[in-house]
């Protein structure tokens, strides 16, 4: 009953083969993870520096789905990355400290010598705020398209001589200029 059994040549050589198959694939496996791991992170920090309005190609050929998109959900999902808030933050954090600035411009500051300066003070600050929104047009549509589109309305529902946050008719006119400009920027850095 002690009978010990030899496998043969042949079996070994089988189980060795099976044996490296295994090895083979995860290796493979874990390779294939290392690589839409970085190419992930890569993606990611594309996404965060040079905003939404490109593509990187390498990802979407990583990512490649085994159905069939159709070309409007392309459409919506592009535009979808396109208006993305998380590129802009940062212009978003300056246009807010440029209005917090003009508060303080024009109902905080009580100095005898700047009240002549005012209006410059006032003025430079929102021209640096529109700065602000037609650079956000290179990452992301999001801050022109809110200016156009909330300068047209305010601008065409005021009088001649209301005022609204203590800006009148013309500088919402102007708001709706820059957003205009913003996106005719945003035109240019799409891919």
């Amino acid at each position: 009953m002690d009978q010990v059994l030899i496998p043969s040549d042949k079996d070994i050589a089988e189980l060795k083969n099976q044996v490296s198959a295994i090895e083979k694939r995860k290796e493979y496996n874990k390779l294939v993870n290392t690589i839409k791991q970085s190419t992930h992170e890569a993606f990611q920090e594309n996404m965060i520096s040079d905003g939404q309005m490109q593509v990187n190609d390498s990802y979407q050929v990583l990512k490649a789905k085994r159905k069939v998109q159709s070309f409007m959900d392309m459409i919506i999902q592009r535009l979808l990355a396109m208006i993305s808030f998380k590129p802009i933050i940062g212009n978003i954090i300056a246009i807010g400290l440029a209005a917090f600035a003009l508060y303080y411009v024009y109902h905080q500051i009580d100095l005898a010598g700047f009240a002549k300066y005012k209006h410059y003070f006032g003025t430079g600050i929102e021209i640096f705020g529109a700065i602000q929104i037609i650079k956000s047009g290179t990452r992301s549509l999001l801050l022109p398209l809110i200016a156009m589109i909330w300068g047209g309305i305010v601008a065409h529902s005021l009088g001649a001589h209301e005022l609204l946050f203590t800006f009148d008719k013309t500088f919402y006119e102007y708001l709706m200029i820059v957003g205009t400009i913003g996106l005719g920027i945003s035109v240019l850095t799409i891919e």
